[in-house]
């Protein structure tokens, strides 16, 4: 049935266009004329570091399809291609950009990858010729703009590499490698837990992980200007990195521990030195000469599928390809030279990702200890996390660390007075058995408190000291002030700032409250918005966030556990809030007819 209604539909139309023939209406689409090209700048001279900015656009005159009987419309569209080449009549090599608008920007990646396409000629200017082509159809010759010239110097693409860059989006001298320049790059970092990055290919293009357009899922990229950076899991040390531009996604093979067979009668564990990126063990050789050794070890694997708090457990295993050591499924044979009887050392170097190489050298290694210049202590202030103090390295042997914090204080709010411990990029909380140890940060792990400060205090000065060697801390209490005011009196802030977090977002303003009895800490003031929900009540002078009290609404509560504020009331309201009794009320503002 589908295919007789196919062939009535074809002969209907047959039936129609000889109808015209016959009574001579022939109707025709009209040839377009050339539109007028314009350029931004005649002089481009391309950067990686302006790869994704903006450097050249064009702009042109519209064309519209004419039917020779204005009766009649027609469904033809315009194919427009912005053409370029090295010649002045594109008899060379011609890139060509399709495009829908009247307009077409290229970034510093774009035309870069557009120079080199046409053979211009890298590190010195090139006069680029740019047109112009609109057609109604495929088969219809285009009709041409103007030939406009722009001299372009492009850079050097080396698709080889992968250049990491730090949150700043400046070179940090680590690479990765691209054996095939197919925009799948890999090789070994260091790095400590969460620490974060992007990474530059050879054409400018940047590489960060998917932002809040793609609901920042961890692993997965994205080269957009909404981009985030990639951050590694919840672990620090060794990292087999690899960067996939095809699939849009990045996995971080964690190394966790190496052992060598092959040097002693067992397997010797291998020890990671963190500040060169190299793996070592120290052995007793019997006699110099060839060995052949393994290498071999566990892991775990963080990629897309499974975030960052835990990876899958994988087998680590180091092989020899053609004059390469590389990552293997199992482990296989590496010849060193052993250069003396004796105590030598065997050290694994990944730092270059195009050369990993196993090298035994005489006498023992130890691995360095690099201690960072400071320690910094951050809480929360329901914003952002902010330094409360920065502690200074008073002891380079043993990772000692001395500060003294001075400061509003409450004891009772540990979500914005709870504090972490940040040593050169790792993040550290308590651990939940011994509050003293430092452990790497965990949601489910405690913050740092001031424990033996008193129940109502309201600022604090104390001396902390870490211990980054042990993982330790400790603290001594210098002086602390409670509520009261030196006259016996509570003495409170001038104002009071009224916000709330639409749909568990960002902090928006909704209105200020004033102090109207400085006594009794009452404070009104009036809304008229939209928002009737999500909503705290913060005292900016001591940092405090205050909601409702799970067991009684009308109270205030700065707690932990504290509900989110929320009223019904419809049109402008008045909001009352008593600190001294620590209750509000919001209540409906009478109007005059």
């Amino acid at each position: 049935m589908k295919t007789m209604k196919y062939l009535f539909a074809v002969i209907a139309t047959l039936i129609a266009f000889t109808s015209c023939e016959e009574d001579g209406d022939k109707i025709y689409l009209q040839s377009l004329s050339g539109n007028e090209l314009m350029a931004s700048t005649s002089d481009v001279t391309l950067s990686p570091d302006a790869a994704q900015q903006i450097v050249l656009s064009f702009a042109w005159t519209d064309q519209t399809i004419a039917v020779s009987d204005e009766n009649v419309g027609t469904a033809a569209k315009v194919v427009t291609n912005l053409e370029a080449s090295l010649s002045e009549d594109f008899s060379g090599t011609v890139s060509r950009t399709e495009t829908t608008s009247l307009s077409h920007a290229f970034t510093g990646a774009q035309l870069n990858t557009v120079a080199n396409a046409i053979g211009a000629t890298v590190g010195q200017p090139n006069a680029v010729w740019f047109r112009l082509g609109s057609a109604t159809g495929t088969n219809i010759p285009s009709a041409y703009s103007n030939a406009v010239q722009v001299n372009v110097t492009p850079y050097e693409m080396d698709m080889h590499t992968g250049i990491i860059l730090d949150a700043s989006k400046n070179a940090t001298g680590e690479t990765l490698y691209s054996a095939n320049a197919d925009g799948i790059y890999s090789g070994f970092m260091t790095a400590n837990a969460w620490e974060n990055f992007y990474m530059r290919e050879g054409n400018g293009i940047v590489w960060g992980n998917v932002g809040d357009d793609g609901g920042g899922t961890p692993f997965v990229l994205s080269s957009e200007p909404t981009q985030w950076n990639m951050w590694f899991p919840n672990a620090e040390g060794c990292f087999h990195v690899t960067v996939n531009t095809k699939e849009e996604e990045w996995s971080a093979l964690h190394v966790s521990s190496l052992a060598v067979g092959g040097l002693a009668d067992g397997d010797i564990a291998m020890t990671f030195d963190k500040t060169n990126g190299q793996w070592l063990a120290t052995f007793t050789a019997d006699a110099p000469g060839s060995r052949t050794i393994t290498i071999s070890g566990q892991g775990e694997l963080f990629n897309a599928s499974t975030g960052t708090d835990a990876g899958s457990a994988t087998d680590i295993a180091f092989a020899m390809e053609g004059e390469n050591l590389v990552l293997a499924e199992t482990a296989g044979s590496v010849n060193v030279e052993v250069p003396q009887a004796g105590e030598c050392t065997l050290r694994l170097n990944l730092s270059d990702p195009t050369n990993c190489t196993a090298t035994v050298e005489a006498g023992s290694a130890e691995v360095p200890v690099a201690y960072p210049e400071m320690v910094d202590v951050q809480r929360w202030d329901g914003t952002s996390m902010v330094s409360m103090v920065q502690l200074q390295r008073t002891d380079a042997a043993n990772g000692t660390y001395e500060g003294t914090y001075e400061g509003p204080y409450d004891k009772d709010d540990t979500e914005h007075y709870g504090f972490e411990f940040i040593a050169d990029g790792v993040w550290y909380r308590a651990d939940a058995n011994d509050l003293t140890k430092l452990v790497t940060s965990s949601n489910e792990l405690p913050k740092f408190t001031f424990a033996e400060a008193d129940d109502n205090v309201a600022s604090i000065k104390v001396e902390i000291t870490v211990h980054l060697n042990t993982l330790t801390w400790e603290y001594e209490i210098i002086s602390q002030e409670t509520g009261e005011g030196g006259d016996g009196e509570e003495t409170y802030p001038a104002s009071l700032d009224v916000v709330c977090y639409p749909d568990g977002g960002n902090e928006t303003a909704m209105t200020t409250l004033t102090l109207t009895d400085n006594e009794k800490g009452i404070y009104t003031g009036t809304y008229s918005g939209e928002y009737r929900n999500n909503i705290n009540i913060i005292d900016r002078t001591n940092s405090k966030w205050y909601g409702c009290d799970p067991t009684d609404n009308s109270k205030l509560s700065s707690a932990d556990d504290k509900w989110n504020i929320w009223f019904s009331a419809s049109g402008t309201v008045t909001i009352t809030v008593n600190l001294s009794e620590m209750t509000y009320s919001i209540t409906e503002t009478q109007t005059n007819n």
